[in-house]
């Protein structure tokens, strides 16, 4: 009797036995796969360290290009100011905004009335906007004729009129002036973008005229935003 006990009890220790090793293997097991997701994830935490510092360092260059391009198109601009003072002086505009000079004249600077034909004095100013452009060569330039309500007999409409005007810029700028036609566009918002009433006289005024548009590198920008 004591035999078969000890035969039973030696069994069931050998079935404990064996269950404990099935355990430990499984637990051997989870512990190697534990092992491989954490080399994984540990793998996977290095990649996001370095994109994330990648990331920054991007957004340092882009800052530092951004900087770098505001400073320029100040300068720019100051120049341009400075080289236009005359017409300034005569009530012509050199601004800065949002990343873009802005030259602003009223449309008697260039034209008679209903023309758009480019007087002496207009020719003359834009010798020295072609000079700025051409100082600055990967600089683009965008002009955009305006006009009043009021329409001029012998025009299709104001639209006509004020596209027919900015594209005589461009020409002297391109034929005149030798600047790279791939460089310039050229727009008309007729009446549709006005800066005062046209409702008197003064706002007309100041509704009739071209807007000279220097535009940033941004082709320049997105390198110095790669770089590191």
């Amino acid at each position: 009797k004591k035999l078969e006990q000890t035969t039973t009890e030696l069994n069931q220790l050998k079935e404990v036995n064996t269950q404990q090793s099935q355990k430990i293997t499984a637990y051997e097991s989870d512990i190697k796969q534990l092992k491989e997701e954490n080399i994984k994830f540990n793998k996977e935490a290095e990649d996001c360290r370095k994109a994330r510092e990648a990331l920054a360092q991007r957004a340092e260059n882009l800052n530092k290009a951004l900087a770098e391009q505001g400073t320029s198109m100040e300068q720019i601009r100051d120049r341009a100011a400075t080289s236009l003072q005359r017409f300034v002086d005569q009530g012509a505009e050199v601004t800065y905004k949002n990343g873009l000079i802005h030259i602003n004249f009223t449309d008697d600077f260039f034209f008679k009335t209903g023309s758009s034909f480019i007087s002496p004095r207009g020719r003359e100013a834009l010798n020295t906007v072609a000079q700025a452009l051409r100082e600055n060569p990967r600089v683009t330039c965008f002009i955009v004729g305006n006009t009043d309500t009021l329409t001029i007999k012998g025009k299709a409409d104001n639209w006509s009129l004020s596209t027919e005007r900015a594209n005589a810029v461009v020409r002297v700028l391109h034929y005149t002036y030798n600047i790279n036609p791939k460089r310039l566009t050229s727009a008309g918002k007729g009446k549709y973008n006005p800066v005062a009433s046209n409702d008197t006289p003064e706002g007309r005024e100041k509704n009739r005229r071209i807007e000279i548009i220097l535009n940033p590198d941004l082709d320049r920008l997105w390198e110095l935003s790669k770089n590191k």
